[in-house]
């Protein structure tokens, strides 16, 4: 995590005004980022602010829209309506201070939140983290317990309805989904002359094989719930962050990205870089009281390799022709290969996780 040079005058101004109003001056001593993270800019933002004839020094985090990107758009609404919602829930978040949609104050619309402590092993090199050597498992169980409390929580009337999407069932939101993804890439491939005909069949299959589940037991979907994504203070979960992939649908959902096989190449035996299959069928359904529905659960393992792919080829299609070549060629095979047996899995009603 580095200094960096960002013109910090409106947000000190935007800080004293909306966060430390009884403050006679708010000061930012220091503007940093911390490593990680592809798409919503995060800044950790070290202040000195005088009040009452004392000085104190506080830090807080900002979170601000990138200028474009695969997920777009990136609206800082949505964070605004999980935080508020899940503030008294049994998922931990940051405490939500502050936000606005103006782009003249820090660039671009941004929100800001207590600051809150923790280690966030990168997802990639997580297997080196000491803590996950000695207690993998340990971790892995709260990583489901935390999902589970996730879960629990009844959104309706909240809140965040009016940011997670149309309403609908879960067919109705898996096909608003594949296609407010795919739309997006299809029309850059088609002026780049590029075919995408492995994501096209597998948007189509998943709208063919959507689960039959009512709107009123679907969830609050993370859709990023990982190592990256989550703060720890020890063994325990201080903070759940980026919730940019965020949207209602039904519980098995998440389950999906933590047994997709695109997160758990370099061992295909453990869910979430933690936990066994059993084991975790086990602990959600003890920390959730709801049965796993294991097709269910490579449904949406095939969902999220999808979804993962679209993002992928949409940064390749955005990119030079010589790099485009290259990824396209070999991203879509790759997931091809991981993916199609779990589809096959699926349509014969059989496990293979």
């Amino acid at each position: 995590m580095a200094a960096i040079d960002e013109p910090s005058a409106g947000l000190a101004a935007f800080l004293h005004r909306e966060v430390f109003a009884d403050a006679s001056s708010v000061r930012i001593l220091e503007l940093s980022r911390p490593t990680g993270g592809a798409s919503w800019e995060t800044f950790f933002v070290d202040l000195e602010i005088e009040a009452a004839g004392s000085t104190s020094k506080r830090r807080v985090a900002v979170r601000r829209a990138p200028a474009s990107g695969p997920m777009e758009p990136y609206e800082v609404a949505k964070d605004v309506a999980i935080f508020r919602a899940l503030a008294k829930s049994d998922c931990p978040v940051p405490p939500l201070l502050a936000w606005t949609e103006d782009p003249e104050i820090f660039k671009r619309p941004f929100s800001v939140t207590g600051f809150v402590g923790g280690e966030s092993p990168d997802i990639t090199k997580v297997e080196r983290w000491p803590l996950w050597r000695e207690q993998r498992e340990t971790l892995g169980f709260e990583i489901i317990d935390t999902l589970a409390a996730l879960h629990r929580f009844h959104w309706q009337g909240s809140g965040v309805e009016a940011v997670l999407g149309p309403r609908g069932n879960a067919a109705e939101r898996v096909a608003a989904v594949v296609d407010r993804y795919l739309r997006p890439l299809l029309e850059e491939a088609v002026a780049a002359e590029i075919g995408l005909p492995l994501l096209c069949d597998m948007g189509a299959w998943l709208k063919a094989n959507a689960p039959d589940v009512s709107e009123d037991d679907l969830v609050i979907v993370h859709g990023d719930y990982r190592f990256g994504n989550l703060l720890w203070q020890g063994t325990r979960i201080s903070a759940v962050v980026d919730w940019e992939r965020a949207m209602l649908g039904p519980r098995m959902q998440d389950l999906g990205f933590l047994c997709m096989p695109l997160s758990r190449r370099k061992d295909p035996s453990l869910m979430a870089k933690a936990l066994r299959f059993d084991a975790l069928c086990q602990r959600y359904e003890s920390a959730s009281g709801r049965p796993v529905d294991v097709l269910q659960v490579q449904y949406f393992a095939v969902l999220w390799q999808f979804l993962e792919c679209v993002n992928a080829s949409r940064a390749l299609v955005q990119s030079p022709p010589a790099v485009v070549t290259t990824g396209a060629i070999v991203q879509p095979n790759l997931v091809a290969r991981q993916t199609l047996p779990l589809m096959e899995a699926v349509d014969a009603g059989r496990c293979i996780l």
